[in-house]
């Protein structure tokens, strides 16, 4: 094999290496494409799907709301509370804070804050502790008042209603007709959160 000869096999193969790079940066730039479309859509899909549980979970919730508010003035007012009024999804903002109450039960110097979930967790119960220390801060109008705290629930997770029950806070649940009942026996003393701990 001459000198031209092996010039031109090595052109020949460096044209290649060419070819072969060219194609393949353009693989990569059209997989990158097909990459970032997929990814749109997924973050598409899953906003979306966020939407969608956001919406489930708030009729969820308003309809467990429904299901607790008609008995639950009755179960307080045989411990001693006699609520006359019944608020639903109270809000409050406050120094750039929000405070969402589902249920506040409502006498002339009481009240009982109720959470309402689908399964209560201890989380849950950490929450509407803070939410009760805090109250004031949102709802002012109720210095003076007495104050209670419940949870209401379809299921509890682990032992949520005795972490609810040792720190004071109501427990119900949905009974056997679809009635709303009380689980605290009757040696619990409520904690008022109006005096402290």
């Amino acid at each position: 094999m001459t000198q031209a000869e092996i010039e031109q096999a090595v052109e020949s193969i460096w044209t290649l290496f060419r070819e072969t790079d060219r194609r393949l940066d353009q693989r990569i730039a059209e997989t990158d494409r097909r990459f970032e479309a997929t990814e749109r859509e997924i973050q598409a899909l899953s906003a979306q799907t966020r939407a969608a549980e956001n919406l489930f979970i708030g009729k969820w919730g308003r309809l467990l709301e429904a299901l607790v508010r008609p008995g639950v003035a009755e179960l307080f007012r045989v411990r001693g509370i006699d609520v006359n009024r019944t608020l639903e999804r109270i809000r409050a903002r406050q120094g750039g804070e929000e405070m969402e109450i589902d249920l506040l039960l409502v006498n002339g110097d009481a009240l009982v804050v109720v959470e309402v979930k689908s399964t209560l967790k201890g989380e849950d119960v950490r929450k509407l502790l803070k939410d009760l220390e805090t109250f004031l801060k949102f709802f002012p109008e109720y210095r003076g008042y007495r104050r209670f705290g419940a949870v209401a629930a379809l299921a509890i997770d682990e032992s949520a209603d005795r972490y609810a029950y040792r720190h004071g806070l109501f427990v119900l649940t949905m009974g056997r007709e679809g009635l709303v009942t009380l689980r605290n026996d009757d040696a619990f003393q409520p904690q008022d959160f109006a005096i402290g701990p």
